[in-house]
């Protein structure tokens, strides 16, 4: 059963995300194999990796996001029914690229107990609204390079990107990925 057609996407202003907007959001990410730059080009290798957030680490994520929003960006959640937050993004205001406009996706999480039925694919798909609205022609990811976050990105249409957005790149192990705009239509 998928939960995509009983979503309901909200988008926040700073004022609407509380310090503890995710205190129950579950996020709870074992790394078993992640890619790896080497000279030949990207290849996995096994990895003992442990991401969680803890109660810290979820109140600066909010107060990120409202940082992004007051600089221009925005934050947008899907819920369901009930009420229950079951995913997240965040894109930044700016845009960037000497090839191309780049906006850059900051954050993109779907609830661990709701992944695998279209969430994911709808938040990246209104990111690509977001960012087209922006002007960007492409957005542009910094993307955590364990197997399963990278499939789903290559699953939505990302490909490696064809130019280094230097100042939206978070972390130099990072798997640099962008998506055109009008894919996420």
């Amino acid at each position: 059963m998928t939960l995509f057609n009983k979503l309901s996407v909200t988008n926040f202003t700073a004022s609407t995300i509380p310090d503890d907007f995710l205190k129950d959001f579950a996020h709870h990410q074992k790394i078993t194999r992640k890619w790896v730059r080497t000279d030949a080009g990207w290849e996995l290798e096994d990895a003992s990796i442990l991401r969680e957030w803890d109660a810290g680490k979820r109140i600066w994520i909010a107060g990120y996001m409202r940082e992004k929003i007051q600089n221009g960006g925005t934050v947008m959640a899907a819920f369901l029914p009930e009420g229950q937050l079951a995913g997240f993004c965040c894109v930044g205001g700016d845009l960037a690229g000497e090839t191309a406009s780049y906006a850059n996706l900051l954050l993109l999480f779907v609830d661990d107990r709701f992944k695998r039925h279209g969430i994911g694919r709808l938040l990246l798909q209104e990111a690509c609204r977001y960012a087209k609205k922006l002007g960007a022609e492409k957005l542009f990811l910094s993307a955590i390079p364990s197997e399963d976050t990278i499939a789903f990105y290559q699953n939505m249409g990302c490909v490696d990107a064809k130019e280094i957005v230097n100042p939206f790149v978070d972390d130099e192990e990072d798997r640099l990925m962008e998506i055109t705009t009008k894919d996420g239509n």
